[in-house]
């Protein structure tokens, strides 16, 4: 019995979040009893171990294997599944490793939840549904986004049904992620202009930057892991905890600011109160953009409308008090 699609996905984050990170279980698998189970068996056995729920998502070769049980929900998958893209669970059980998994999901999935999912497995962070915070740090990646491509990419080739929505995915992807909203914001700046995104790539999540004397003094770290960076010295920050800054914390950013600019570099905060407002969210794109040197044309309305969209479906609904704040020329509190 090959477990895959949603039940997989379930198999992973749990394992993940049990083990850690890659790795996550011995090559030869586990062995859980030597009687041959039956199929209700096997399946009772596997929904436990992948901490998911019936129906069980099984992966068949061709039709004529269905189960016809109540417990399993059959698949047809006619793309590669050899010994290296299973992973053995014992008493005839194995589970989908990730790459597979990933275009299971974008037979169904849309290309955002795909991106979100390479993200997260591609991150340092797994997204655990049991918890109060909805997930959990200080993780490996389980999977390089190459590993993703090259399947993705084999699968496409043989016009698997999904495979070409999860290469638009990864093209959405980006690794070392440590939070749900960072690979969110990642997205956002990765997806096309015309399709409501930035169109920015050129960026590393989470690479650490070994600062000069001066700034040293500043910041009193050595070092920071800037949550994106590009080549040209653009820092952007993501900061969950600020959302409307005292007059004196904006004074404090700006002298960083400042600082970091005489270094080369330029820093820009992203707070939760822009990604909830459209107008303050184009703003700090305009700024991003110009600290990048890049000249744009204007967003076309149908552009601006597909912007709207594309941020309430990362980000949330639109903050009434951010837009007003915006609208009254008050933005920079936020």
């Amino acid at each position: 019995m090959i477990v895959g699609y949603e039940s997989a996905l379930d198999f992973w984050r749990a394992t993940r979040a049990a083990y850690g990170g890659r790795d996550v279980l011995d090559p030869e698998g586990r062995v859980f009893g030597a009687r041959q189970l039956s199929s209700a068996e096997q399946a009772s056995l596997a929904i436990n171990l992948c901490a998911s729920e019936d129906p069980l998502d099984v992966v068949l070769k061709s039709r004529e294997g269905r189960h016809g049980l109540p417990s399993v929900r059959d698949h047809v998958w006619r793309a590669p599944l050899t010994d290296e893209h299973l992973q053995g669970l014992g008493n005839g059980i194995f589970v989908c490793k990730m790459p597979v998994v990933l275009c299971q999901l974008a037979s169904s999935w849309d290309v955002l939840e795909v991106a979100e999912v390479a993200c997260e497995m591609a991150g340092t962070y797994g997204v655990t549904p049991w918890s109060d915070r909805g997930f959990e740090g200080n993780m490996e990646p389980l999977v390089d986004l190459a590993e993703f491509r090259g399947y993705a990419s084999a699968a496409k080739a043989l016009r698997v049904r999904g495979a070409s929505r999860a290469v638009s995915a990864l093209d959405l992807s980006a690794a070392c992620s440590n939070s749900p909203r960072e690979s969110d914001v990642a997205i956002f700046f990765l997806q096309s202009r015309a399709l409501g995104g930035v169109g920015l790539a050129g960026f590393t999540m989470n690479r650490r930057l070994d600062l000069p004397e001066s700034l040293v003094e500043l910041t009193g770290r050595k070092y920071l892991v800037p949550d994106f960076m590009w080549d040209n010295g653009t820092i952007v920050e993501y900061d969950s905890e600020q959302e409307h800054l005292s007059p004196e914390a904006r004074a404090r950013d700006e002298a960083k600011r400042r600082a970091f600019q005489a270094e080369g570099l330029d820093w820009l905060t992203l707070t939760n109160g822009i990604l909830r407002s459209n107008s303050l969210l184009n703003l700090f794109v305009r700024d991003l953009e110009e600290s990048l040197g890049l000249t744009r044309r204007p967003l076309s309305a149908a552009m601006e409308a597909r912007r709207t969209t594309l941020r309430e479906r990362l980000f949330g609904p639109e903050s009434v008090e951010a837009s007003l704040k915006a609208l009254s020329g008050t933005s920079e509190s936020l």
